[in-house]
């Protein structure tokens, strides 16, 4: 996935396992957006949940409970 800085309009790409891992952390704490930093300038660029899911289309929720059994 790429984004475009906000502020200085460099391209940053996210990686796949960077989206997941973002959606995971969106589902867990009830976010409508996530933050990603600018390596440039350190501002943070918000990203929301449906452009998350739609690099990531097969992404699903598996909780950390489910896991521990």
């Amino acid at each position: 996935m790429q984004i475009r800085c906000y502020s200085c309009k460099m391209p940053i790409t996210i990686s796949r396992a960077s989206v997941e891992q973002a959606l995971t952390i969106m589902q867990e704490e009830g976010l409508v957006h996530y933050d990603f930093r600018c390596p440039r300038c350190k501002k943070t660029n918000r990203v929301s949940k449906e452009q998350l899911l739609h690099a990531a289309p097969n992404w699903e929720y598996k909780s950390k409970k489910a896991d521990k059994k």
